[in-house]
């Protein structure tokens, strides 16, 4: 047998030039992710660790090494191996904002900057009102759109969810001011709206009040417009795109014309913008973008072989976003002289028309032929916004697959009530049609609370208090909660784990000696966490104590310990009848997304069972049938999760190994698939 082995890899190795090591790193790697989604994060860190020792660019080791410090509670050894991840080349851009998230909450000046590639996100969508949308301009001050609408022959005012506020033009009787509304532009307390058929420029107030005042006049000689388009006011001038006279038309606030731009240079224009002492034109004819400068100079051409039809036109900070109606988006860096194309070839639009931005840089884009906005989010929001972070995926019961994930806000808060429109699971880039989220709930009917209790000298004088609390607290089990009593005295005595009881808890307390010192509050409250990772309850862990503990966290320091527990979503309540422990315990319990209770707090105290039961889930289970690879025991399946809530968007990515199934015989001979089923 040993030959047999020998003789394969000295096969492996002449096939690989004579080196081994990534084929052992990788088999390492393997047993690595099965301990990392059994939770076991310490045997997983060795393990890890062991792979980068056979072969230090073992990537996915290196980054699955620095998630089980994470997990582990160990944040600054996660930033230590994501950073040399990244040092490496093997760091995108999920990693690097996983960085920042935790260089934020550890308030290091850190921050790994990357550029923001667009990725298609939603369509804002409205049959009835959003008939061929044109041109869309964005109000930063109120988060507010303004859309033209040739067909409904209004301009709509929409909030940033989508929401119609008002359809300003609009009359009784369903009447327009407008024939073809066109370019829109706000300055001042003032809307600017042109149309295209009446050869004019309407001034309406902010509330979308007509202020029966017109700028501009129908014709072709010098002042006149014929197809007014795009407007860009800047200083107190007015430049409207002539698109039927080719040219642009320079006014003043009070509508006076002042001259003419771009004629014998422009063709069919379309849009227009502006940014500093420059303005930029959409030459639509001519396939190009013309900059000239605010008196206007001819400043310079932007051409491209991938502009076909440039109409709609948007800046920020020397970024020109492009629309063309035949190719879609395009970016124009201004100080690299570099174009991009954002790609939607799944969700290509009919007609792009015109484009805006926000002030959280996510990209709007009208389809002229239909009644959508397509919404592009940066790549950087889809990871910035929410903090997702995935934890385990549980295959017992393989090809159903069982998700843990948290998610939080940018502020470190827990998001909670996320339904399953919320979620969105792809793997191997499959989209996974039907998730269910009834796990998160089912598993938390019934508790399992482990009690941390300190029998120190101090806590001698409240002893009848304790027993109280304790006493209190168990008479609500039910016979079905679980329930693990830790009592500190001279060493940590344990219950073990006993349903719903009264008397033998109390007695077991009772009997356990006060002891003049105490230092094993770190192993208690680290062994009680690990104790419940893989328990799929409604999990606490609650600390009584009167004892100073700042002290007693000699093995595991106390950041480590929050860290330990909010990964794995275990609330800590604690119960401190020491003024001195305030501090420290109370950031225990807020970090942790418990609670905090002194002597004064006795009411909500005796209430504590109440309040963890009904406590909202820190964990979502996402149950989904994944892609059924039984056979394929050494493939790694990747695996993406996306979270989208209120216009946010958060990503993680994680993976794992098809499952070997032992397929012993059974009466007659036969093979025999065992699945484990899902506790």
């Amino acid at each position: 047998m040993k030959i047999k082995i020998l003789l394969c890899l000295l096969i492996f190795s002449s096939s690989f030039g004579e080196d081994i090591s990534p084929y052992l790193s990788d088999k390492q790697f393997k047993i690595g992710i099965q301990r990392f989604h059994n939770r076991e994060y310490e045997a997983a860190i060795q393990i890890f660790t062991k792979a980068l020792s056979i072969y230090p660019m073992n990537l996915k080791a290196r980054y699955y090494l620095g998630l089980s410090f994470l997990q582990a509670g160990y944040v600054k050894n996660s930033i230590d191996e994501w950073e040399n991840l990244i040092k490496l080349g093997g760091g995108n851009y999920l990693t690097k904002q996983k960085l920042n998230d935790l260089y934020f909450s550890l308030s290091l000046d850190k921050k790994h900057e990357y550029s923001s590639p667009y990725t298609f996100s939603s369509f804002i969508e409205n049959r009835n009102k959003l008939g061929r949308p044109s041109f869309i301009i964005y109000d930063d001050k109120k988060d507010r759109f303004f859309i033209s609408s040739i067909k409904r022959k209004y301009v709509i005012e929409i909030d940033a969810n989508g929401n119609i506020l008002r359809e300003i033009g609009r009359k009784v009787g369903d009447f327009s001011s407008f024939k073809m509304p066109t370019g829109v532009e706000i300055y001042g307390d003032n809307i600017y709206i042109a149309d295209y058929k009446l050869d004019t420029i309407f001034v309406f107030n902010r509330e979308g009040k007509y202020l029966n005042k017109k700028i501009g006049s129908k014709g072709f000689a010098q002042s006149n417009i014929s197809g007014p388009m795009g407007i860009y006011i800047k200083d107190d001038y007015i430049f409207v795109v002539d698109n039927g006279n080719d040219r642009i038309q320079k006014f003043s606030i009070a509508g006076e014309w002042i001259q003419s731009i771009g004629e014998g240079e422009l063709k069919r224009p379309t849009d227009i913008c502006g940014e500093g002492d420059y303005i930029y034109v959409s030459d639509t004819g001519n396939k190009r973008i013309i900059v000239y400068d605010i008196f206007g100079n001819f400043i310079s051409s932007i051409n491209s072989e991938q502009l076909s039809q440039p109409r709609g036109l948007s800046i920020k900070n020397k970024k020109l976003y492009i629309s063309d109606a035949l190719e879609g988006l395009f970016i124009y860096d201004i100080d690299k002289e570099m174009i991009e194309k954002i790609s939607i070839s799944k969700e290509k639009l009919n007609l792009p028309f015109d484009v805006t931005i926000d002030t959280r840089n996510i990209l709007y884009e009208t389809d002229f032929n239909t009644y959508k906005i397509a919404v592009f989010t940066p790549l950087e929001l889809q990871y910035a916004n929410l903090n997702v972070q995935v934890s385990q995926i549980w295959l017992d019961n393989y090809p159903r697959n069982f998700i843990h994930l948290r998610v939080f806000d940018k502020a470190g808060n827990p998001v909670y009530d996320l339904s399953e429109e919320n979620f969105l699971v792809y793997e191997e880039g499959t989209f996974v049609p039907i998730i269910k989220l009834g796990a998160t709930y089912s598993f938390r009917k019934n508790m399992y609370v482990k009690i941390i209790i300190d029998k120190s000298l101090k806590m001698k004088e409240y002893e009848e208090d304790l027993i109280e609390i304790i006493k209190n607290f168990l008479e609500k089990t039910t016979g079905n909660d679980w329930i693990d009593l830790k009592v500190l005295s001279k060493d940590i005595e344990t219950t073990g784990r006993i349903k719903s009881s009264v008397l033998s808890p109390i007695e077991f307390v009772k009997k356990q000696e006060y002891s003049e010192t105490l230092n094993n509050f770190d192993i208690a409250i680290y062994d009680s966490v690990r104790e419940l990772l893989n328990i799929n309850r409604n999990k606490a862990i609650i600390l009584i104590t009167a004892e100073n503990i700042n002290q007693s966290f000699s093995t595991y320091d106390i950041e480590m310990l929050i860290n330990y527990a909010k990964n794995n979503a275990i609330p800590i309540y604690v119960i401190n009848f020491n003024p001195e422990n305030k501090n420290s315990l109370e950031l225990l319990a807020q970090k942790t997304f418990g609670k905090y209770y002194s002597l004064k707090d006795y009411k909500d105290i005796l209430n504590l069972y109440d309040t963890i039961k009904n406590s909202k889930p820190l964990e979502y289970i996402i149950t989904y049938d994944g892609m059924n690879l039984k056979g394929l025991k050494n493939y790694f399946v990747n695996v993406n999760v996306k979270v989208k809530y209120k216009g946010l968007i958060g990503v993680d990515e994680i993976g794992y190994y098809v499952p070997e199934y032992f397929l012993p015989l059974n009466f007659f001979g036969q093979k025999k698939e065992i699945v484990k089923e899902y506790k």
